[in-house]
């Protein structure tokens, strides 16, 4: 009886397999610091926070697959499979350090792997700014970061340029306040206040893409009024899911001329006065009848439309809302005093949003 022919395919395969198994042989072969050797070198010194360097966190306790996929959706690597495959192989997948890092974007898997195994790490400073921050209280936790005096940051924001798509919407004499981007920030022991202010803005036109300018400008808002509305809907949502409807209410209010009548713009407004930030801080929070009867044009509980300017650093979640709100007939909102989660109940009349204030209004 003569053997079966061998399927082409099938011998194609069979030389994969074999292929695999002696790379495998030969990587497993050395131990982790010999394979580790051979891994390209990391580069000297501490990168400078541009364009081509991307922080990245490891946190303690994360594994190969975990910082792989991370790596990935970061763009500082194509595959976080291939990453942790390749620290499976060369044993490595243990030695990957928690820490901070300065890496460079596109770079190669074994680079990587190599700049994030057990080494010394380059000293770093890093600070988290939460969203809905004014400038005045990011210069704190600059402060408390180690970059310098705060009044080194506010300095550092008076001198600071917006690039073009965002510097010729900015009004004559405005400051830069809803400018600054929240994020955590990874910077190199010895960078300047200058070297933070100038990524958060660089980092800010980066997430505030073309599609969501265009998206706002599709609703008659420019990039300025669009972060102008964005800070109020950060200042007054907290639950995550309800950014796009409390944005939709203030459309609602804006078509028809009306005032938006949001509370954070008065305790904005309010803050104006240095005797009330000492007593109250940057965000009264009972606010009375007089601070509702500011002057200022920030207050928009007395003056219709949009006020000159941010009142707080938006994220990402609230100018996407802006850039795509829900499209509903909802004109009033009020906070859920009873779940106290910060969450609110929308109503469409105002008939309705006064029985809701009387349900929910208070606890």
């Amino acid at each position: 009886m003569s053997r079966p022919a061998v399927s082409p395919f099938a011998a194609v395969g069979l030389a994969l397999v074999v292929l695999v198994a002696l790379l495998s042989a030969w990587l497993v072969a050395g131990t982790p610091a010999s394979v580790r050797g051979n891994l390209p070198e990391p580069i000297a010194g501490a990168a400078e926070p541009s364009a081509t360097t991307v922080p990245f966190t490891v946190e303690r306790g994360a594994s190969a697959g975990q910082i792989g996929r991370r790596l990935q959706e970061l763009g500082i690597i194509r595959s976080g499979r291939q990453f942790e495959l390749l620290a499976r192989l060369t044993g490595l997948q243990g030695l990957l350090s928690a820490g901070d890092y300065l890496l460079p974007a596109r770079a190669s898997t074994a680079t990587v792997l190599h700049l994030l195994t057990v080494r010394e790490a380059v000293p770093v400073l890093r600070v988290t700014f939460p969203e809905g921050l004014r400038i005045e209280e990011m210069a704190v936790l600059a402060e408390q970061a180690g970059f310098g005096p705060r009044d080194e940051f506010l300095a550092a924001v008076q001198r600071a340029q917006l690039p073009p798509g965002l510097a010729e919407y900015l009004p004559q004499g405005a400051g830069l306040q809803g400018y600054l981007f929240p994020d955590t920030y990874i910077l190199p022991v010895g960078a300047t206040m200058d070297d933070l202010v100038a990524y958060m803005i660089r980092t800010l036109d980066e997430r505030f893409t073309p599609e969501l300018r265009a998206a706002a400008a599709a609703r008659g808002l420019d990039p300025h009024q669009a972060l102008t509305l964005a800070s109020i809907v950060e200042r007054e949502a907290v639950i995550p899911e309800e950014r796009p409807l409390i944005a939709g209410v203030f459309y609602n209010r804006l078509a028809a001329g009306d005032r938006l009548g949001a509370d954070p713009t008065v305790q904005f407004a309010v803050a104006q006065d240095p005797e009330s930030v000492r007593q109250h801080g940057w965000w009264k929070r009972e606010l009375t009848i007089v601070d509702l009867e500011n002057p200022s044009p920030y207050n928009t509980r007395l003056h219709p439309g949009l006020p000159p300017g941010p009142i707080a650093c938006p994220g990402l979640a609230s100018i996407t809302a802006v850039a795509q709100p829900a499209q509903t007939d909802y004109y009033y909102f009020v906070a859920d005093a009873k779940k106290g989660d910060g969450s609110h109940i929308f109503a469409v009349t105002f008939a309705e949003h006064e029985r809701n204030i009387a349900l929910y209004g208070s606890p």
